[in-house]
């Protein structure tokens, strides 16, 4: 009898054994992973790393309530309520607009046009954020450190067109009843940041079992800082696997690096020998079932069609010669009465847009911000290209982009944008600027540290034109300035001339601020008659000249925009190191 109750003992705690070890597998794969957990322990666990404390917990005040939250109804309950207040702001920009209905004045024909454009970003920002949400609740919690990039650079594109959005507006009154209406949702925007940003240490409160020293979770040690941390390497097929998750569309067949094996869908000319005389009709014949990559052959000639937006995935452009297949506008900030990112003579919106030997030009002048290019498309390439313009010439506004052997003109900021730009051995053209403005090259507009945004640039050339050799020494010419809290910026072995001031980099004077102390601003390697560090702003906290390779590799194109993953597939060559 006794052996017997011994033999039944010990049975049941094989059993329990057995169960306990089965539990802690199947958690550990994240097959049970949506458990409710204590309600006072999801606030707090979720709500402790955001910005607006008040603002999470009355997120989940609901939640809380409810017996039944999962642990992803806590950690994604920031999206929703991001979702709602932006279209309560929308709403609000449509009333405003209404308000000014049928009025032909200056002042109502302009906050018409504003509001219009406001209302457009926060479409965007609504769809950006519905289809992450849609694709994020979807994976495993044990998954989602290994996603965390991916659904930063998104997060961060809301942040992005909420901003233009207030930025654009040009009257105060109007601009301050939308600073109103999306109070909540810029709250709420910068929570989720703060919460995916911290997800590994959520979920491990949460009792997912997290490794630390594996992929993106690795990622999440090289988030607390911006270059000083070594990291697991990431397989290419591994983070493009877990990154085309956030794409609408599957990646198309990689295009031939030899341009003259491409064979278009269309071809547009001028003179009739095409399919088009026009780009926009030619982006309008796109059949809407069209599945792959849809490819468009532009002949030479100077194209000036107004405001030319790709809305279509996987649109790939290749042109004669960015010196002969020329796109241009004129508008600009000034004349028209309107923000920057409207001026844009030409806007890439669908992913993985692919732009080669073409050329982008906005001719406004010096005086105005007058946007060449613009780009919110997700996996952008532009090889061979050209942007020709004063200020805000290449504006990359959102998500993650690539350009190399390209040609870029300016003055004012004249490389900008809120997204992760990498340009690689590119020919930088600094022109004559207005007599009472200095010239900057970059001007990155991350808001958070938090945040997937920055500039790179990597082995190119920044050259001074004729003219403005000619007044060397009345004008300033800087490599860069600090206009955000978190402005990324890195020039790394690259070519700098000698109209380039000692101290490389200029302050942001109005309004007052310290952002060259917050900001990261990076140096490595750089030659060339201006490319001495001896006189730079080294008293700026933000400012640093590295001199380790190890320090650097957060700024390889890999590292910066996980190139290898995706820039291949365009048929482009990629130099995945510094």
């Amino acid at each position: 009898m006794a052996n017997h109750l011994v033999t039944s003992v010990m049975s049941m705690g094989l059993s329990i054994l057995f169960i306990l070890g089965v539990v802690a597998l199947v958690a550990r794969h994240g097959m049970i992973d949506d458990d409710t957990p204590p309600a006072s322990m999801a606030v707090e666990t979720i709500c402790k790393p955001t910005e607006y404390n008040e603002t999470c917990l009355e997120t989940l005040k609901d939640l809380k309530k409810n017996s039944s939250s999962t642990r992803k109804d806590y950690i994604f309950a920031s999206f929703r309520a991001t979702i709602e207040a932006l279209k309560s702001a929308n709403d609000t920009a449509t009333e405003l607009r209404k308000d000014h209905h049928g009025k032909t004045d200056d002042s109502s024909k302009y906050a018409r046009a504003d509001l219009k454009n406001c209302g457009t970003l926060l479409t965007q920002a609504i769809d950006e954020l519905e289809y992450l949400l849609g694709v994020a609740v979807e994976q495993n919690l044990a998954d989602l450190p290994d996603q965390v990039d991916p659904i930063l650079i998104r997060l961060t594109a809301v942040r992005a067109y909420q901003t233009t959005c207030l930025d654009e507006i040009s009257d105060e009154e109007i601009k301050s009843e939308m600073e109103k209406a999306l109070d909540l949702a810029t709250k709420n925007t910068y929570n989720s940041e703060m919460i995916m940003y911290h997800i590994p240490d959520i979920l491990m409160e949460f009792g997912v079992e997290v490794d630390l020293f594996h992929g993106a979770v690795a990622g999440h040690r090289r988030l607390l800082g911006d270059e000083e941390e070594e990291e697991e390497e990431h397989e290419h097929d591994e983070y493009e696997h877990m990154e085309q998750a956030y794409f609408k569309t599957p990646e198309p067949e990689s295009i031939d690096e030899d341009p003259k094996k491409v064979k278009p869908n269309t071809i547009v000319a001028q003179d009739g020998s095409g399919d088009h005389k026009s780009i926009k009709d030619a982006l309008s014949g796109i059949p809407s079932d069209h599945e792959g990559r849809y490819i468009i052959h532009i002949k030479e000639g100077e194209y000036d069609e107004g405001q030319i937006i790709v809305e279509q995935d996987n649109v790939y452009m290749f042109g004669d010669g960015r010196d002969k297949t020329v796109i241009t506008g004129s508008e600009s900030a000034t004349a028209s009465e309107c923000g920057a990112s409207q001026t844009a003579t030409f806007v890439a919106q669908g992913e993985r847009f692919i732009a080669r030997s073409i050329g982008f030009r906005n001719t406004a002048g010096s005086a105005e911000q007058a946007v060449a290019f613009r780009s919110v498309s997700p996996h952008a390439v532009l090889f061979d290209c050209s942007f020709e313009g004063y200020q805000n010439t290449l504006y990359y506004h959102a998500h993650n982009q690539f350009y190399k052997n390209c040609t870029i003109y300016g003055t004012v900021d004249f490389i900008t944008g809120s997204g992760r730009a990498y340009i690689q051995d590119s020919q930088i053209y600094v022109r004559k600027p207005e007599s009472d403005q200095n010239n900057t090259v970059t001007a990155d507009l991350r808001m958070k540290h938090e945040e997937k945004g920055g500039v790179v640039l990597h082995r190119c050339k920044i050259k001074a034109t004729k003219e403005l050799k000619a007044v060397q020494g009345k004008t300033r010419t800087y490599l860069g300035r600090p206009v955000r809290e978190h402005s990324k910026m890195m020039v790394a072995k690259t070519e700098i001339g000698s109209m380039l001031e000692p101290e490389g980099w200029v302050k942001l004077y109005e309004p007052e601020n310290d952002y060259f102390n917050t900001s990261t601003i990076r140096e490595f390697y750089n030659k060339g008659d201006a490319a001495s560090t001896e006189k730079r702003v080294k008293k700026w906290k933000g400012y640093m000249v590295i001199k380790s390779k190890k320090y650097a590799k957060g700024y390889t194109s890999e590292k910066f925009i996980h190139a290898g993953s995706w820039v291949p597939h365009a048929g482009i060559d990629v130099d995945l190191k510094l």
